[in-house]
């Protein structure tokens, strides 16, 4: 069985190579945010599918993941009918064509789970049809969703994300899917403030899925808010550790239930 990832066999090679074996099955692609698949039928296209997006909008969206596990399945049942109806060879060079776009949407990260959110950037620009479905798109999906759900191309859907990106309008976030802690708090005194210390478990689990360091937003019962620079310690499960006038700071004291996200460094800047 072939499989692998698309970061060391890119999309077009794999194609090629199936369709020069005249092989017929499916070609799954399974990041954790989507589900792809390119139906082969005796070495020519037959179908793609991408989450929402089918026939060649798929092979768009498909060409701009990075890395992704795959696996060629010759089992697989063909679809009843075709959705992509280009020549092996038009599609190989037009793939081609959408690889070198998706090259230059630079500000998109490897990893289309997290969020995006408006920041408080003000000024004027130019939207374009594009943009206005992405902006209509950003509360509660991710980047994968978004390159899903809108109504325009993938790749114009990509290059509005990422120009709104690029110009700050819009800020990267923490995968949509994270869910807020309550957490119990626990003071400290001192002069270190600015400083929330989490149980270790938590912070571990939380780095993994941001993969890079992160801030806390913490919003107290009175629904004042604050971010804070996280750090582990060990032994304090369920409960986060805040400097007493940063407790104060947010109306809040010890013993208090605090609600509490994680959030990307840039997006908070």
């Amino acid at each position: 069985m072939l499989k692998g990832n698309l970061s060391e066999f890119p999309l077009g090679t794999l194609i090629q190579t199936l369709a020069a074996a005249g092989r017929s099955g499916a070609l799954l692609i399974t990041p954790p945010w989507l589900e792809g698949k390119v139906v082969l039928k005796d070495g020519a296209l037959f179908a793609a599918f991408a989450g929402a997006r089918e026939g060649w909008e798929a092979m768009e969206l498909l060409a701009g993941l990075r890395e992704a596990p795959f696996v060629f399945d010759a089992d697989q049942a063909l679809p009843p009918s075709p959705n992509v109806n280009v020549p092996l060879e038009t599609a190989l060079a037009r793939l081609l064509t959408v690889v070198d776009r998706w090259s230059g949407f630079r500000e998109i990260p490897d990893d289309w789970s997290l969020g995006v959110h408006l920041s408080r950037k003000s000024g004027e620009l130019k939207l374009t049809p594009a943009m206005l479905q992405v902006l209509g798109l950003v509360e509660d999906h991710s980047i994968a969703r978004i390159l899903e759900l809108s109504s325009a191309s993938p790749l114009d859907t990509a290059e509005a994300l990422n120009d709104l990106l690029a110009d700050g309008i819009l800020q990267l976030s923490a995968p949509v899917d994270m869910q807020d802690k309550v957490l119990v708090a626990l003071s400290f005194y001192g002069k270190e403030t600015g400083v929330a210390y989490l149980d270790e478990e938590l912070y571990a689990e939380w780095l993994r899925a941001l993969a890079q360091p992160f801030l806390v937003k913490v919003r107290s019962p009175r629904g004042v808010e604050a971010l804070f620079e996280a750090r582990p310690r060990s032994e304090i499960p369920d409960r986060i550790m805040l400097n007493d006038k940063d407790l104060r700071r947010i109306k809040a004291a010890r013993g208090i239930k605090l609600q509490v996200r994680p959030e990307l460094k840039g997006a908070a800047e």
